[in-house]
């Protein structure tokens, strides 16, 4: 029997930032995870691991990507995710959306003060035994399936 999760299939052309977070060597789970996103169909732009908020969020807005996706396995998230939120509200870049995930490292606790911030999401061990790898790669393609400008918008400036 094939319970295979089927692909999510995107409207719009996906680009994402992947990363390791700064002080942070563990890049295994992110590896895999950008290797689903690519396979799934997202452009991929992998800066590796021991990465700041400050490069990555000035890679996401020069690449005009809908998301980035970072792990963390070190300590220090909280501050980290709601500073790479700030970041990017403070360039005018509020719409690319954050993504997290540190297995067993971000307590459930923290996961609910993240999103309360307004981190897009950050995925557990219980969402990789409920969702599956792939169920959590279409979560956040889905999230980030929108067109990076507005073409109404641009158009109406052009004229």
């Amino acid at each position: 029997m094939n319970t295979a999760t089927p692909i999510y299939q995107p409207k719009n052309k996906i680009r994402i930032v992947t990363a390791a977070s700064l002080f942070d060597g563990h890049d295994a789970a992110i590896n895999i995870m950008r290797r689903i996103m690519q396979a799934s169909g997202a452009e991929v732009i992998h800066l590796g691991h021991n990465r700041s908020v400050q490069e990555i969020v000035d890679c996401a807005i020069q690449e005009d990507v809908q998301g980035i996706a970072v792990t963390s396995y070190q300590g220090g998230h909280v501050e980290y995710f709601k500073y790479m939120y700030d970041l990017l509200k403070a360039k005018n870049a509020g719409h690319i959306k954050i993504f997290g995930g540190g297995g067993g490292t971000i307590l459930p606790s923290e996961i609910e003060e993240l999103h309360a911030y307004g981190i897009a999401r950050i995925y557990s061990p219980d969402d990789g035994r409920a969702m599956g790898l792939q169920g959590m790669i279409n979560d956040l393609l889905e999230k980030c399936d929108f067109p990076t400008i507005d073409i109404a918008n641009l158009i109406s400036t052009l004229k």
